[in-house]
């Protein structure tokens, strides 16, 4: 009995079982239907091997050789031989290391060595190019038709055949040049052959066919209508292969996929990875193609495959892809920055003397996406993140708000707390290690000597994790001391704040300042030193200086300073200085009116045009002492005509009418002049305009 019902309830539940089955079968595939499909694995599509021209740089004893132009110096490097070889002579030596793994075809190398010859007619040489490809060695020889070398400039040419052989993981290339014998011919002096190299003018290379990187399409993602294409790129160089290259695009059905990828490092390579939208929706199969040049001019290294997708017609992510691994910064040209910023020069309530500034920082493209995933992934622990993303702790953001692809109110908040509350050591590790931004030379003083009021966020309208530009608002106040009052101090408001990179962070800087001080403080002697590209404007009103600095596309190696001589010195001050100077001027004009009192005040009151001319000067903010110079030599002019000019024609009449001696009109000016002597002929000067009246009779 007991075994049949266990029997009969079993059989009952079954069917029960089997539904649930299906239903879950049915859900399966709903639950990642807004996801999409991919079919095919990651696809290597490029490249066996590859035409590379390799630039000899560094010294004759330690020179290496590079793929990429951008590394060739400003400066070349030469090798000198000075007197005739008559045994073998090493000339320098040249190595390509880590080389990617693969097979060197057969093939002939091109050696191109740029050479000088001086004070001779001409070098004959016998030389020797030596390719140490692995364990191998491939030589050639100078050819009598190539051994003569004139006088000046030339390339000497090696044809070097190389047999087909295999080169292991961080296996070597090496060249060696070297001279068996030299002969000057017809010498006058100090006659030298010089072998060059390194520069874009001077550029002596080796050209020949090696593997450089494997090229890979990886599996697209998709999401919704987005697809996301990817490329990596697996060398020895690393993210020179990207920074360095010329050009990198992804080709998908024979367009060509436009917008700021999305750069990530990925075992040593870097993956690139682009959003597609072109998708018709449901199932297709879509033709992908990666093309990258090398140098411009070079060959295109391409490869391409075809991956069935599956997309929905569903509003999709965010256009941008979102990775999963923290994002490089750079894609080798360096993203936009901006500096603008207002500063207030005044005291405070003890009367100190202080500097009061807003900075913006406003930041695009690669490294906007960058601190964008870093503020969404404040706290996490999962990801593995850099040190500077690693600084920042979880705080109030909670794990739903962590890795959301939107930047959380939660998450700016936290951002803008820690920042500031760290000031002088998260905020200052963060600009300098993080944006590669030197914070005493951007904020003028070290973080230990400001009073950070407050630090800001600006995502400008978008809270997503996208390549869009993002903004840090610093509010500070340094107190100046008073060494840094004083006369003769100098303090910097800003100065060239990048720091060198081996890869730029930065394609280009903007810089916009504004800033003024009260009416009993000045901004003396401001200045710009270094690039000329800045422009900077000061004036002085009485109520206070406004001082101006602009400069746009600046080059983020472009060194320069601003410099200032912050005063509270009333002599300098604009109020009390326009006071000292309209009294200045007031009392020397009364006073010249005084000596003018019975004299002509024609040209006198001309000269007054001489003030608007002090006002100029005052306004664009000369120095003081300037300023009072100016005022002095007005003054000066004014009180010199008061002193040559003449008589009034009034007050002469006057005189004339008391005197009882015979009075003449001068035939010039008809001022009436006394006739002081009997003598004839009488000369004497009119005493109206000077000139000399002459009485014959």
């Amino acid at each position: 009995m007991n075994s049949a019902h266990g029997t009969g309830e079993a059989m009952s539940t079954r069917p029960f079982v089997i539904v649930l089955i299906f239903l879950a079968s049915l859900a399966s595939p709903l639950s990642d239907s807004f996801l999409g499909e991919a079919s095919a694995a990651d696809t290597l599509v490029c490249c066996d091997s590859a035409s590379v021209n390799l630039h000899l740089l560094g010294s004759a004893s330690a020179g290496t050789l590079s793929p990429f132009s951008e590394d060739l110096a400003e400066t070349e490097t030469t090798a000198t031989i000075a007197n005739a070889v008559t045994s073998e002579e090493t000339v320098g030596k040249w190595v390509l290391p880590n080389v990617w793994p693969g097979t060197i075809p057969a093939n002939t190398w091109d050696v191109s060595i740029q050479y000088e010859v001086s004070s001779a007619a001409s070098a004959q040489v016998n030389a020797t190019a030596s390719l140490k490809i692995g364990s191998q060695t491939f030589t050639a020889s100078t050819e009598p038709g190539n051994s003569i070398l004139p006088q000046g400039t030339g390339t000497l040419n090696f044809a070097i055949d190389v047999d087909t052989t295999s080169i292991s993981d961080m296996g070597a290339i090496e060249l060696t040049l070297s001279a068996r014998s030299v002969v000057f011919t017809l010498p006058t002096g100090d006659a030298k052959l010089e072998f060059i190299w390194g520069t874009s003018d001077s550029d002596s290379t080796v050209e020949g066919e090696i593997p450089l990187f494997d090229l890979v399409l990886a599996e697209p993602e998709v999401e919704g209508s987005d697809v996301y294409f990817s490329v990596l790129i697996d060398s020895n160089w690393g993210m020179d292969m990207l920074s360095k290259s010329n050009s990198l695009e992804i080709i998908v059905n024979g367009q060509s996929l436009t917008g700021d990828p999305i750069e990530t490092s990925s075992d040593g390579g870097v993956r690139v990875t682009w959003t597609w939208q072109g998708a018709k929706g449901g199932v297709e199969v879509v033709t992908v193609e990666a093309q990258i040049i090398i140098e411009s001019g070079g060959e295109t290294l391409k490869g391409s495959t075809e991956f069935e997708i599956e997309t929905f017609d569903t509003s999709g992510g965010t256009g941008t892809y979102y990775p999963p691994e923290e994002p490089l910064k750079t894609n080798g040209d360096g993203s936009p920055i901006s500096v603008s910023g207002t500063f207030t020069l005044n005291k405070n309530s003890e009367g100190e003397l202080q500097l009061e500034r807003t900075t913006r920082i406003e930041i695009g493209d690669e490294m906007a996406f960058w601190m964008r995933w870093g503020m969404d992934h404040l706290g996490d622990e999962v990801t593995t993140l850099s040190p500077v993303l690693k600084s920042f702790d979880a705080g109030a953001v909670t794990d739903e708000e962590r890795v959301s692809r939107s930047i959380e109110t939660s998450e700016k908040i936290e951002f803008e707390r820690q920042m500031e509350r760290n000031s002088a050591t998260l905020a200052s590790y963060y600009l300098s290690v993080g944006l590669g931004i030197t914070v005493d030379d951007l904020f003028g003083s070290p973080m230990n000597d400001l009073v950070v009021r407050s630090i800001n966020v600006d995502l400008y309208g978008e809270q997503d994790v996208v390549n869009h530009p993002v903004g840090l608002v610093f509010t500070t106040t340094e107190v100046l001391g008073d060494d840094d009052s004083s006369p003769s101090a100098r303090i910097s408001l800003i100065q060239d704040f990048i720091t060198f990179q081996p890869v730029p962070l930065w394609s280009d800087v903007s810089i916009s300042l504004e800033g003024k001080s009260t009416e009993m403080t000045s901004f003396e002697f401001p200045k710009v030193e270094g690039s000329k590209s800045l422009k900077m404007s000061h004036l002085r009103f009485p109520w206070g200086e406004t001082l101006s600095l602009e400069g746009n596309n600046l080059d983020p190696e472009d060194t320069f300073v601003f410099n200032i001589s912050p005063s509270e010195s009333p002599l300098a001050a604009p109020l009390t200085l326009l006071i000292l100077t309209l009294t200045s001027l007031l009392f020397g004009f009364l006073f010249a009116l005084r000596i003018t009192r019975n004299r002509r005040r024609g040209v006198l009151y001309l000269e007054m045009i001489l003030i608007p001319v002090v006002a100029i000067v005052h306004l664009l903010a000369f120095s003081s002492v300037i300023v009072g110079g100016a005022t002095a030599v007005v003054v000066v002019i004014w009180w010199v005509t008061s002193v040559t000019s003449p008589r009034s024609r009034k007050d002469v009449v006057e005189e004339a009418i008391t005197l009882t001696t015979p009075v003449i009109p001068c035939p010039a000016c008809s001022t009436p002049n006394p006739v002081p002597s009997d003598e004839r002929p009488l000369r004497f000067a009119c005493i109206g305009c000077q000139r000399v009246i002459k009485i014959v009779a």
